[in-house]
């Protein structure tokens, strides 16, 4: 049997001009909010995959601002896929256009939520509310 490795992913806390943060809605992770995210691609910069990886899935520029947070799912039994992940949890920002435009290949819905109303949501990703705790004023 080939030996396996984690594989490194980008979490996208993504913040328009308002302060809102957008929450998506993913067959990957049927049951909960999450913030979109994706792959590292190798010889990647994680600046570079968060800004390819908003791009490619709700079509928004953004600026990459800095890691909030590390996450780990470890054969997670609410993801669709048995996959060991290391999330490098990302804050960035909108530039330009703010309005989404979903991929409706990976990405089923969108919501820009205030900060407080997103850690609210009764179905949010466990690791994603606790990486949106980490944005709060004196976390």
């Amino acid at each position: 049997m080939e030996k396996q490795f984690p594989k490194a992913v980008v979490g996208c806390v993504i913040v328009n001009d308002k302060k809102e943060v957008l929450m998506v809605r993913s067959y990957k992770w049927p049951k909960h909010w999450i913030i979109m995210g994706g792959h590292v691609e190798w010889g990647e910069k994680i600046a570079d995959a968060v800004a390819r990886e908003v791009m490619e899935e709700v079509g928004l520029k953004v600026q990459f601002v800095r890691i909030i947070d590390v996450a780990e799912f470890v054969l997670d039994p609410d993801f669709h896929d048995k996959k060991h992940m290391i999330a490098l949890q990302s804050e960035c920002k909108v530039v330009g256009d703010p309005t989404p435009k979903i991929d409706n290949d990976e990405i089923q819905e969108v919501r820009w939520f205030s900060l407080a109303d997103a850690i609210a949501l009764p179905n949010i990703l466990p690791a994603t509310q606790h990486t949106l705790r980490k944005m709060l004023p004196n976390a």
